[in-house]
């Protein structure tokens, strides 16, 4: 009786886990690509990840991709130099955020933080930044 009970859960289990990728890893894929872009200023990869209404909660309520692509430009412009790490990754559901450790400028800067982002369907619809550790040396 078990085994008539047990082969379709594991056929309904095998059908739900193959196929298409989940919201989370979809959300994760796009999300890497952001850190990438916050990493290199290479703001023309944001063009496939950033949905039309984008909110930058971070940047006073920046509404839309331009007002991203200025902020990391400018970010870059003023951090000469610039590193950032990942130091780590979490995702739940349309929520990815990242503990991240920027560091550039001269004299050089430190800045630490934890990046939030919403996503839908892959596409970032919201960010925050919560800076933590500042130290210029």
């Amino acid at each position: 009786m078990m085994k008539y009970f047990l082969l379709p859960a594991l056929a309904i289990l095998l059908g739900a886990c193959g196929g298409s990728n989940s919201v989370q890893q979809i959300n994760g894929e796009a999300d890497t690509v952001l850190m990438d872009v916050f990493k290199s200023g290479d703001v023309d990869k944001l063009d496939k990840i950033v949905a039309d209404d984008f909110v930058n909660h971070s940047r006073e309520g920046q509404v839309g991709l331009d007002s991203l692509k200025l902020s990391i430009k400018g970010f870059h412009l003023n951090m000469k130099n610039l590193k950032m790490e990942v130091i780590t990754k979490m995702a739940n559901d349309d929520y990815v955020s990242n503990w991240v450790r920027f560091t550039g400028g001269n004299p050089t800067v430190l800045i630490e933080g934890i990046e939030v982002t919403r996503y839908y369907d892959g596409l970032a619809k919201e960010h925050w930044f919560f800076p933590g550790l500042q130290d210029n040396r």
